[in-house]
């Protein structure tokens, strides 16, 4: 009996997990690179956290991650709503980035920021779009010659999502200036609040009294829709 590629499973296993500045989903910028100050490390486990894995990785600046969407349910649909349209139309799963897809597999494209091998296997990371604790299955080094294509058509996102206006009011900004990582932390807040992470729904009818909350690192930032972009209300531990 001949078996068919289609029914055939396969036995994955991580290779590490990911500590990122994103304990929750919300918020997650849907691409990686819109928020270049976003910490992360991806740090290898079992036998993988050997030194000699990496050897040679650091001559390259970018990484391809494949990691498993663990938040997503263990289901997909063939018909998704993608939030670049604004949630209404719908296009086939493969036609998307959804995370209700075949298998939950995700690719990431990120920034190689520097490699720690003294206890273990660590690499720093920036611009990552990955939730705390996202199970990594593979690595593989970025070719721009081979992998760049500044021609090719972009279906129904052909470019950058427009950016949303960022303001602080007084107590948000007062809580950063008691930060040490205020400045960086400031940055990140603006950079993933100018994606605009509400849900699409909400966008078509803006709720000024409407308090939105999202966490990063270790707090909670809390904003408003206004006229003329978010305005940070509050920052508080989470």
């Amino acid at each position: 009996m001949v078996t068919s590629p289609a029914s055939q499973t396969f036995a994955l296993e991580a290779i590490g997990r990911i500590e990122s500045d994103y304990p929750d989903k919300f918020g997650i910028p849907r691409q990686p690179g819109l928020a270049p100050a976003a910490r992360a490390e991806l740090v290898l486990e079992g036998a993988y956290a050997d030194p000699l894995a990496v050897r040679g990785l650091d001559a390259f600046s970018h990484l391809w991650l494949t990691f498993v969407f663990h938040h997503s349910p263990a289901r997909w649909t063939p018909l998704v709503r993608p939030p670049r349209l604004g949630g209404n139309a719908k296009v086939g799963v493969f036609a998307s980035r959804s995370t209700h897809r075949p298998n939950r597999l995700g690719l990431s494209l990120v920034e190689l920021v520097g490699i720690e091998t003294r206890d273990g296997v660590r690499l720093h990371l920036a611009g990552c779009d990955l939730v705390s604790g996202t199970p990594v299955l593979d690595i593989k080094p970025y070719l721009p010659w081979a992998e760049a294509h500044p021609e090719a058509r972009a279906g129904f996102a052909p470019e950058a999502p427009p950016r949303v206006p960022v303001a602080f009011e007084a107590a948000a900004r007062t809580t950063l200036a008691g930060r040490a990582d205020g400045d960086e932390l400031s940055a990140l807040i603006c950079q993933v609040l100018a994606q605009d992470p509400r849900p699409a729904y909400h966008r078509e009818k803006a709720d000024a009294e409407r308090l939105y909350g999202v966490r990063l690192r270790d707090i909670d930032v809390r904003f408003r829709a206004a006229d003329d972009g978010f305005r940070v209300v509050e920052i508080v531990p989470a």
